[in-house]
């Protein structure tokens, strides 16, 4: 199910930052999200790809819920997140969907989130 929902996520979110962090550290990578590669072998690793080869693995079985986040920033901008949660519902990954310079691109943009919450919901839960 999480493979399905980061490809039909992958069809319209474009440039995204995606977040990780801990109580110690954070890093943002600033990239276009379609280059996503699933292990071959076990299906169980996704690569997130970015440009000069910087890479994330996730392990997809850690992922026990995932949340489509549709807020408002501080700017008064409107916000759309995917969080990645673990089973004690903390962000183990975060994509943020990044405002395009292309105004003209941001409201299919909007409307293919949206159309994602109807799909599957605001809350997704994946654990087995």
């Amino acid at each position: 199910m999480l493979r399905q929902i980061l490809e039909d996520c992958q069809k319209g979110f474009a440039e995204v930052v995606i977040m990780l962090s801990n109580e110690a550290a954070s890093v943002e990578v600033y990239t276009m999200f379609d280059d996503l590669r699933f292990s071959e072998d076990s299906g169980n690793i996704v690569t997130f790809m970015a440009e000069g080869g910087t890479h994330m693995h996730l392990y997809l079985d850690q992922v026990k819920r995932a949340r489509f986040i549709h807020a408002t920033n501080e700017q008064g901008l409107p916000s759309y997140s995917l969080w990645l949660l673990n089973q004690e519902d903390e962000p183990l990954l975060r994509v943020y969907l990044r405002k395009s310079e292309q105004d003209e691109t941001n409201q299919p943009r909007h409307d293919h989130f949206m159309g994602l919450t109807e799909k599957y919901g605001e809350s997704i839960n994946l654990a087995a």
